[in-house]
């Protein structure tokens, strides 16, 4: 692979235009969720519904494209391409029903859809132009978005913001967790996955002190969202990074953890089938203990998603032509007739929104993402690279299941500048810390 260096690069990457345009970039990536947090609080504290956090992406979305558009020349056209080519049903269904709210929320969600690879295409050019920078500003973006989530959730424990489940999700007396002011309970999970995955990887080879409270507090704020995305995901992460950092102690037994990898699906296989009778004995959380007490062992893996994708699907079958159905019917033909348009699993709403398009974006995604992270990890087994693999891994999993993976507005800043900058966790330079590796240059 290349080395991140600055003397390959076309000159035209290092105009004083470009470089302005960077620093105004990754000062607005590392204050975002600051701006949710404040609509949050605006929303929930004064009744004041504006659209702050919309309008600032957006403007930072526009930025990136004009920096790509600068950098990468006629390739930044498969962008445009990509969101044509999502948007082909939506749009057939608004000029059929007329329903323009339902087209806005698809062109929102597409946009949500290429935001990742935007964010990754960007910080794949800055690792290109300055290495030292984008290494630097990415370990601050990390810290600063988990600290402005901790922060957040001790305000919640405490008794501000809103509850993560609300009375009629489960028992109307019921108020379970904590968000904060934040919005979202299922995309802040996937997003506490994000910043924890790389200050486990970047923390548990330097300063394992470090490691130790990063873990502490993730299970904190895991605990207060009570979601199994945080509480699960949380764990494995912690497990697991420090186990693939240390690939090169357990290569030499890969036949017998391959074994032992085959046992152990064997055994999650035998815990599925008895899953109903296995769930009891577990120390489930109280929302959980609530969920298998109302709704059985498959509201506890799925919080009976499989029953609105199935109704959703019952309502595109009866009511649109299957030509449509392979294009997407989107939110614009959907929501007319469905109660919950948004089912909450990721792939089955990208086909029935999306179409071909939506499901195969899906796919080429994250088996990209999954590839890059794998093919750096294999490189530099105790660079950021573990993090990444293990985090895209769980993400896929989360977006299976839960969604609020590739359709969440948080997600898409730190976790696509996290894969655009592969290059850095194939270099030497990754074991510098980003503050001395920035000062050398």
């Amino acid at each position: 692979m290349n080395q991140v260096s600055g003397q390959s690069a076309p000159q035209s990457l290092f105009l004083p235009q470009v470089r302005t345009l960077d620093l105004l970039i990754l000062m607005l990536v590392k204050t975002y969720l600051l701006i949710d947090a404040l609509q949050g609080f605006l929303q929930q504290q004064l009744a004041l519904n504006l659209p702050l956090s919309a309008g600032y992406k957006s403007a930072l979305m526009l930025l990136m494209l004009l920096s790509c558009g600068l950098t990468m020349g006629r390739r930044i056209a498969l962008l445009p391409a990509l969101l044509l080519l999502l948007l082909l049903g939506p749009v057939w269904s608004f000029f059929s029903l007329g329903h323009s709210p339902g087209l806005s929320y698809d062109i929102g969600m597409a946009l949500k859809l290429v935001a990742p690879l935007l964010a990754a295409w960007y910080c794949y050019g800055l690792c290109q132009r300055d290495a030292a920078l984008a290494r630097q500003n990415l370990h601050q973006l990390m810290w600063i978005g988990f600290v402005i989530i901790v922060i957040n959730l001790i305000l919640g424990r405490l008794g501000f913001g809103l509850s993560a489940y609300l009375p009629s999700d489960y028992f109307p007396d019921q108020l379970l967790g904590s968000k904060g002011f934040f919005k979202a309970t299922n995309e802040l999970s996937a997003l506490l996955l994000v910043f924890s995955a790389y200050l486990f990887a970047w923390y548990w080879p330097r300063q394992k002190i470090i490691f130790a409270a990063v873990l502490g507090l993730s299970l904190f704020c895991s605990s207060t969202l009570l979601t199994k995305t945080g509480n699960a995901g949380v764990l494995l992460l912690a497990i697991f990074i420090p186990l693939l950092q240390a690939r090169a102690h357990w290569l030499p037994y890969r036949r017998l953890i391959q074994l032992a990898l085959l046992a152990g699906v064997s055994v999650l296989l035998l815990l599925a089938w008895q899953l109903s009778a296995v769930l009891p004995y577990l120390p489930l959380s109280e929302k959980q203990q609530l969920v298998l007490a109302q709704q059985g062992a498959i509201g506890i893996v799925l919080s009976n998603r499989d029953l609105f994708v199935t109704e959703n699907w019952f309502y595109v079958a009866r009511y649109f032509p299957d030509w449509q159905q392979l294009i997407g019917v989107g939110n614009a033909g959907l929501a007319l007739y469905s109660s919950k348009p948004l089912a909450e699993i990721d792939p089955a709403d990208l086909f029935i929104w999306f179409g071909v398009a939506g499901l195969g974006w899906y796919a080429l995604w994250f088996a990209g993402v999954i590839r890059l992270a794998l093919q750096a990890w294999r490189q530099a087994p105790q660079s950021v690279a573990a993090g990444v693999l293990l985090l895209n891994l769980l993400l896929l999993v989360v977006a299976s299941m839960a969604g609020h993976v590739l359709t969440s507005g948080m997600l898409w800043i730190p976790w696509g500048m996290l894969n655009g900058a592969f290059l850095l966790w194939q270099t030497a330079a990754d074991t510098a810390s980003p503050e001395a590796s920035h000062a050398a240059q």
